[in-house]
């Protein structure tokens, strides 16, 4: 059976070659996008959803993440840094800051999905009970009211990314500190993941993703990395399990 039960032929996009490498100085000048996962919250660690309520920031373990990842990307010539507004967002694009005296910029479009009434409540228990969530978490693209599915979310990523994409005045290295759901969302648009098959993809703290857009705006990115952490945490896991 096809990839995703498609039976259409897919074809490579124009100016890309299946199987070969990107060099470093093929993409100079090139517009760069370095997505950026917050840092561990408590919420994280009890199975809470977050979504866009205040006053959530990083715990211990998500500031050494943080600046574990902020180190790792030193050498990353970063020209601009755009955060969504909510503190573990803000705090982490801090640490990603620290001794290149840049404004952190924020843009509301890059805030977390907004879970509605699931916000603050345990996925476990929800996947216990709550038989609204229940078909949410299978069928993603249908909220319940009052919850953004993730075509709206995704939207409003796309539109955050293609926005600083085309900023004039951010230079050729910009990241965008937001939430798991958007970078998976916004690399699933840029790459052809159906939103169905999103749910299937990992994202850890602080991880980092990197999207390289050919000076031609019609042609697709290069995704260079993706869910990279320093170290990485799906290998130290599986170490000490």
């Amino acid at each position: 059976m096809p990839l995703f039960g498609s039976s259409s032929r897919e074809r490579v996009p124009a100016g890309h070659r299946l199987g070969r490498d990107l060099a470093h100085h093929e993409h100079a000048g090139w517009r760069k996008l370095v997505l950026i996962r917050h840092g561990q919250t408590d919420f994280n660690v009890k199975h809470l959803l977050p979504g866009q309520l205040p006053g959530i920031p990083l715990n211990a373990e998500g500031r050494s993440e943080a600046q574990s990842t902020a180190t790792a990307l030193r050498p990353l010539p970063l020209t601009a840094i755009i955060a969504s507004p909510l503190e573990r967002t803000m705090e982490t694009a801090g640490f990603v800051n620290e001794g290149r005296g840049l404004t952190i910029q924020q843009d509301r479009d890059l805030l977390d999905t907004n879970y509605g009434r699931f916000s603050g409540q345990s996925y476990d228990d929800l996947d216990k009970s709550d038989k609204e969530w229940q078909r949410f978490t299978t069928d993603p693209l249908h909220a319940p009211a009052g919850v953004e599915s993730f075509a709206a979310v995704q939207k409003r990523a796309v539109r955050a990314a293609e926005r600083w994409r085309h900023a004039k005045d951010a230079g050729e290295w910009v990241a965008l500190v937001t939430h798991a759901d958007l970078v998976k969302l916004i690399v699933a648009h840029y790459i052809g993941i159906p939103l169905a098959r999103v749910p299937l993809v990992n994202m850890d703290n602080a991880a980092a993703s990197l999207l390289a857009f050919h000076p031609q705006p019609e042609r697709p990115p290069t995704l260079l990395c993706f869910n990279w952490t320093s170290p990485a945490l799906w290998l130290a896991a599986a170490e000490h399990a």
